[in-house]
């Protein structure tokens, strides 16, 4: 079956109901959330990065751009498998046709593929999971890096990534993979700025700090040389060498987790112990396992620290001949019946006032951990659903997921809805109080129009007997009535 191509014509359609033609197909054009967010993910560029890439295989049949919308806008739909996924979007006819997909596509699917001796089947419908699976791995591991690179581009473009305070961290997705971010945790929402996926041993926990760099190169390049002015992370991200390349090539301090085995927190904890650093106490709120909870901090704080021989050779290479260090040392008082626990550690690149507001600049690191990691696995499963069984897919699954949360994450800010809104009517080109919150698209004769509920019902010779549309105003003369068909693009 040929493709049928439908032009916009509203006083057809109208007078083709009214002499009581059937119509070829009847859709809803609602205004809900889903829509909102793939509007959203229009106007922030991801849909235009997507139509840039080159697949590298081509195929007969569906247009790769078609596909990647769809694969796009699957992660907004469930977190379930890809096949569980294409079952929810093929069910909502609007949003299909927004990505692009024809009536006769989504009415009679739209490739030859998985024919059934019964004709084709609901799960084809426009087209089979294994097709859209099959997109994922024709595109190649540089391409979604360039995808990546222009969807994050955008946010810095429209000043969504706010702040300079960035965190990194990793979380394994399974054997021998690993996920590796860059978070903004300064702005009001987390945004991941940065990210790669790790294989073999390089994804073994430990190994992930020669990624790091690539990740902070790749920030600054879409950010600018002064988007980022602090660096948290775990001592498994960050090195000797990298702190000195952090903090005397660009001028990013950083705050670092440090481990008890390091000259460095000996040397601290023998200058606390024997008092030539004072102790001060603090009260804080730390939220553990849900529940907010009161406890007492106790900090010992130090400046020029040298205990961290790979920190001062690579400083003396960046012309850093007398490089120092700040480090801190925290006791948490145990709740009553618990044992109290070996005290912990912050290093940092820049000294603090107290060690207490070290402690409270380092916890906006855990915002990538709550987040960002969990809410992956859990809110987007990430870890779980890879939508398909190579890592091919799975690179395809994560650029096309990390976008949709950074998508997600704007739309829950105020600027982010008003954005959203603001999209979505110019994608339909319709004024809501003429056509009302979830108007009708009927597909009749070659020709469509959108109607608001209450004018289908008036054309079919039931009209209701109120109606929650608004009033019309009164018209100015020569001004267009209200009908006027909508430009092609609605």
């Amino acid at each position: 079956m040929g493709l049928v191509w439908y032009r916009q014509d509203k006083e057809a359609v109208a007078a083709a109901l009214s002499a009581g033609e059937r119509p070829d197909l009847a859709t809803t054009m609602s205004s809900g959330p889903l829509d909102e967010l793939v509007a959203l993910h229009v106007e922030l560029g991801v849909f235009a990065a997507l139509d840039a890439v080159a697949v590298a295989r081509q195929r007969a049949g569906l247009a790769d751009g078609l596909l990647l919308h769809t694969l796009a806008v699957l992660p907004f739909v469930s977190s379930a498998g890809l096949s569980g996924a294409t079952e929810l979007l093929f069910k909502e006819p609007a949003i299909l046709l927004q990505l692009g997909w024809a009536p006769v596509q989504i009415r009679a699917g739209s490739n030859e593929r998985h024919r059934h001796p019964d004709g084709r089947q609901p799960a084809s419908l426009p087209c089979h999971p294994d097709t859209l699976r099959d997109e994922l791995r024709r595109v190649a591991e540089r391409t979604w890096l360039q995808v990546q690179q222009a969807g994050v581009g955008v946010l810095y473009d429209r000043g969504y990534v706010r702040g300079g305070t960035y965190a990194i961290d990793g979380s394994g997705l399974g054997d021998h993979l690993r996920l590796v971010c860059l978070v903004c945790v300064s702005g009001p929402r987390p945004l991941t700025v940065a990210w790669r996926l790790l294989e073999g041993d390089a994804s073994e926990k430990g190994k992930e700090a020669a990624v790091t760099r690539e990740l902070v190169e790749q920030a600054l390049a879409l950010g600018g040389p002064d988007c980022i002015r602090l660096l948290l992370a775990d001592a498994l991200y960050a090195d000797g060498p990298l702190l000195a390349w952090l903090k005397y090539e660009h001028g990013i301090d950083a705050l670092v987790r440090l481990p008890a085995d390091r000259n460095l927190y000996a040397d601290l904890l023998g200058l606390a112990t024997g008092g030539q650093v004072p102790w001060t106490t603090h009260r804080s709120t730390a939220v553990v396992q849900g529940h907010k909870q009161l406890r007492t901090v106790r900090c010992a704080a130090a400046d020029d620290l040298t205990s961290w021989d790979s920190f001062l050779q690579a400083a003396q290479g960046y012309g850093v001949a007398a490089a120092h260090l700040w480090a801190t040392l925290i006791a948490v008082q145990p709740a009553p019946g618990q044992e109290a626990e070996e005290p912990w550690a912050l290093v940092s690149t820049r000294p603090w006032a107290t060690g207490f507001a070290a402690l409270q600049a380092y916890r906006s690191r855990w915002h990538i951990e709550n987040d960002a990691n969990r809410e992956f696995k859990e809110g987007w499963g990430l870890e779980a659903q890879h939508w398909g069984r190579d890592v091919a897919a799975l690179r395809g699954r994560l650029t096309l997921t990390l976008l949709a949360c950074n998508t997600a994450q704007v739309y829950r800010s105020r600027v982010g809805a008003q954005t959203a809104g603001l999209a979505i009517r110019r994608l339909r080109r319709q004024a809501a109080p003429q056509l009302g919150p979830t108007p009708a698209i009927i597909f009749l004769g070659q020709c469509y129009g959108v109607f608001a509920l209450e004018e289908v019902l008036g054309l079919l010779g039931a009209r209701p007997r109120e109606s929650l549309l608004p009033a019309s105003p009164p018209r100015a003369p020569g001004s267009a009535r209200p009908g006027t068909p909508l430009p092609a693009s609605a």
